[in-house]
């Protein structure tokens, strides 16, 4: 042993492994006391994120194409900690490791964006320093004709290991593509369960998929479950992280009728809020899988802008065990904005659907966790005014929201309070550049999100555009309890 550490070289990498063991890596660090909120407290748990690895999808070729990401370190409550250092530029560019950067992030609360392409591919925003803490961007894709006629706006994702999506089809008019992203320098392999209205489905072909080193894999839903709609979707890892996202392209005969990618659910439970189904006509859809081994009865109470409401004939639902249900809420809407909140007898998840008067676009939500800190958005720049939907599932709720332009200036903050069972419209008008919001639950429990609806009457010239966004509490702001997130992409 003596002879073993009488090399240099030993005893240099003996101290790498002791560092790297005592700093876990370092990739996100804690306090040494971290402290949890309970609600209505004051004060939420804050984790310093010194790295950042986000993936942006993008969608096929088809139509007049205009493909851009924006992305933003937004300004942060006062008093909260990031990593120490100078504010090291984040990049936003392809994924393989030898692409060049086509966009950074330089400046905390100042926007930045990729220039529009009518070719998109994959992109991710990557970065160490200061300026990771918080980071969020947005993937928007609009068309005029084709395919991809409409708007496809999404998050960029994290990477992680397990994912839900609701509302996929594999059936005639729809072409869904599930969009599995690697960020990492080695391999990951997915294993995908698809549960389907006569139950979970043997797809031997879902099963270890390899999606290479910084690289994608498409799993075209056509051919994995051909003609079968209403479709739930768990994604597992079995190996290696990945990012999932699912792209969902409808036609009408020959017609398109939108595009947009499904955003993820969370996972299963016994009560579940859905929110962001947009004001106006059209189609409004809910989508419920259930995954356990029993039948599910479900209790579903819609939070209208008035409180909550029972509908009549539709507010119980029975779901075999292994899956998937849907039914049509519009004509008990009333064109009012509304989330629904589901409780059940067994773990749940779900969606909605929301498709525009004309038929011609849609956008689908996944359900969603109640914040339990500040969540940030980037929205595209967009030629039609947007709303910011808020939901008090429980007790009335206290939010707070501020929405910043490109450079970082204030246009609008407001404190607001959210009756029980209600939801709230605020509406923001059209932006013909990016900005970025945040909102804060203060006291009780809420969920948000944004739509995007196009308006009654469109010129000759115009496309209706429909796009939702869901909020979710920033990574720097979700109790940790000791626990690291694996947010090692950025280091690959």
């Amino acid at each position: 042993m003596s002879g073993l550490l009488s090399d240099v070289r030993i005893r240099v990498g003996a101290c790498v492994l002791a560092m790297a063991a005592a700093g876990g890596l370092g990739v996100v660090t804690h306090a040494k006391e971290p402290v949890t909120r309970p609600e209505g407290a004051g004060g939420v748990t804050r984790t310093i994120v010194n790295r950042t690895a986000l993936s942006c999808p993008a969608p096929g070729p088809g139509g007049k194409i205009q493909s851009a990401v924006d992305s933003v370190s937004p300004q942060l409550p006062e008093g909260t900690p990031v990593a120490p250092g100078a504010a090291t530029p984040l990049s936003i560019g392809p994924l393989p490791a030898t692409s060049d950067p086509i966009g950074s992030v330089l400046v905390r609360g100042k926007i930045a964006s990729t220039a529009k392409t009518a070719k998109p591919v994959p992109l991710s925003i990557r970065g160490i320093g200061p300026l990771a803490a918080g980071t969020v961007g947005t993937s928007t894709t609009v068309s005029t004709e084709g395919v991809n006629r409409g708007m496809a706006s999404v998050p960029c994702q994290l990477p992680g290991s397990d994912f839900w999506f609701v509302g996929a089809s594999g059936a005639a008019g729809r072409r869904d593509i599930l969009e599995l992203t690697n960020l990492d320098s080695v391999n990951a392999e997915v294993n995908v369960t698809v549960y389907s209205a006569s139950g979970a489905l043997d797809l031997p072909n879902a099963r270890g998929v390899v999606v290479p080193a910084r690289g994608t894999t498409a799993v075209y839903l056509s051919l994995v479950a051909p003609k079968i709609r209403d479709l739930a979707l768990h994604v597992e890892s079995t190996g290696g992280r990945v990012a999932a996202a699912l792209r969902d392209n409808a036609s009408n005969g020959k017609e398109p009728a939108g595009v947009d990618w499904i955003s993820p659910s969370a996972p299963p439970a016994k009560s579940l809020v859905i929110p962001g189904m947009a004001a106006g006509k059209g189609i409004r859809i809910i989508t419920l899988a259930n995954p356990s081994d029993l039948q599910a009865t479900a209790t579903l109470t819609i939070n209208g802008p008035n409180g909550p409401f029972k509908p009549a004939e539709l507010s119980t639902m029975q779901i075999p065990a292994g899956t998937v249900k849907s039914i049509r809420l519009d004509p008990v809407l009333l064109g009012d904005p509304s989330a629904v909140t589901v409780s059940s007898d067994q773990p749940l998840t779900g969606s909605t659907r929301t498709i525009d008067a004309s038929g011609q676009d849609f956008a689908v939500l996944g359900s969603a966790e109640a914040l339990t800190g500040p969540a940030y958005l980037v929205l595209p720049a967009h030629s039609q005014p947007a709303q910011l939907q808020i939901t008090a599932p429980g007790k009335t709720a206290t939010v707070k929201f501020e929405l910043r332009d490109v450079a970082g200036k204030l246009l609008a903050a407001r404190s607001l309070d959210v009756i029980n069972g209600a939801t709230t419209m605020i509406p923001f008008k059209a932006q013909p550049r990016p900005t970025y919001l945040m909102v804060e639950q203060v006291k009780g429990s809420a969920v948000a999100a944004v739509t995007l609806m196009p308006p009654t009457k469109l010129g000759d010239d115009e496309v209706p555009l429909v796009a939702a966004w869901p909020l979710t509490t920033s990574l720097v702001f979700r109790a940790q309890l000791g626990a690291q997130p694996d947010v090692r992409a950025a280091l690959k």
